[in-house]
């Protein structure tokens, strides 16, 4: 009997590569042979009764796998995304980035201006968030429901939910940046490597430009670009590094069931290497519940599930923003 670790690396290597085979069988089957394996073998409104909470802990981790592996993907650069139990606060340490102050000590005396490096702690507020999925009672009764699917679409509802919380976060902040830390207007080489020294100088490390690939595109208008920069523009969609800084895409989401992206076109961030401004908290395993319609005419049977989270931008981080105009 597959435990919960083997489970969890089952529906992370799933999510990952469609056409895995596990023990033989497609990784769609292994999932859809744990189940059967739970009902005793023989799929029954009755058997299903008998062991929905065994059922619901399979899709609950397979869920909990699934969401942290999209947004490492997608966020991996900006997003310090922790798991934890339930009731846990997990604590993120922001370190003071002043410089130790450096004062003449008269001849004969100690007097000195003290200065106490502090830091900042913070703790990322959650709440309870959830995702309805249905079946027809018909496809439910003759066990065809595609679990596989079920589990995908329930876990990228969540991940949509995230990035989109991310992107607002990261909007809202920019009010919040020192004005010397901020920049809007038409983009110009100039004002972007200004802010770019400005944060390396206060970070005291190399920066980075992040931004979705058009975010990043428009960057290129700044620049007086040769035949080679041309080329360089047509194989990666923008220009891998301007003026010796670093430009790395953020990939573009939707909003959850919206024709609406979730990140600002026209955005950039200016980051220090391996900084991470972004505290994602999931808190617990997912909650699966029965939601009972066999009494409405279309004859529909739902799973509810609910995930605690919590999504916030660590504000005293040091890094830059440019909100470009056209």
């Amino acid at each position: 009997m597959m435990d919960i670790k083997g489970l969890t690396n089952l529906a992370r290597d799933l999510y990952n590569n469609k056409n895995l085979e596990f023990e033989g069988v497609s990784g769609n089957d292994a999932l859809r042979n744990l189940i059967m394996d739970k009902v005793g073998g023989e799929w029954s409104y009755n058997n299903f009764q008998k062991n929905k909470w065994d059922i619901f802990e399979i899709v609950s981790v397979s869920i909990d796998a699934i969401v942290p592996e999209i947004l490492t993907n997608q966020f991996d650069s900006l997003a310090d995304v922790r798991n934890v139990a339930l009731g846990t606060k997990p604590v993120f340490t922001v370190q003071d980035p002043r410089i130790v102050r450096v004062g003449r000590v008269a001849s004969g005396s100690q007097d000195l201006r003290r200065q106490t490096i502090t830091g900042k702690k913070y703790t990322v507020e959650t709440d309870w968030y959830g995702a309805a999925v249905y079946a027809e009672f018909e496809q439910f009764m003759n066990g065809e429901i595609d679990w596989n699917k079920l589990v995908d679409n329930v876990a990228k509802g969540f991940a949509s939910h995230i990035e989109t919380s991310i992107g607002t976060a990261l909007q809202d902040s920019y009010s919040m940046l020192n004005a010397a830390d901020r920049f809007e207007g038409t983009i110009d080489l100039d004002s972007l490597v200004s802010l770019a020294q400005r944060i390396q100088v206060k970070s005291g490390t190399p920066v980075q430009i992040y931004g979705t690939k058009l975010a990043l595109a428009r960057v290129a208008k700044a620049v007086d670009l040769s035949d080679a920069l041309k080329d360089k523009i047509n194989e990666l969609g923008y220009l891998g590094t301007v003026s010796g800084l670093p430009l790395f895409e953020i990939p573009q989401a939707f909003k959850v069931n919206k024709d609406e992206f979730a990140l600002d076109d026209n955005s950039l961030l200016i980051l220090p290497q391996n900084e991470k401004i972004v505290g994602v908290v999931m808190e617990g395993a997912s909650v699966i519940k029965e939601v009972d319609n066999t009494d409405r005419n279309d004859m529909q049977y739902g799973f509810l599930t609910e995930k605690k989270l919590g999504v916030s931008v660590l504000q005293m981080k040091v890094y830059g923003m440019i909100k470009m105009t056209k």
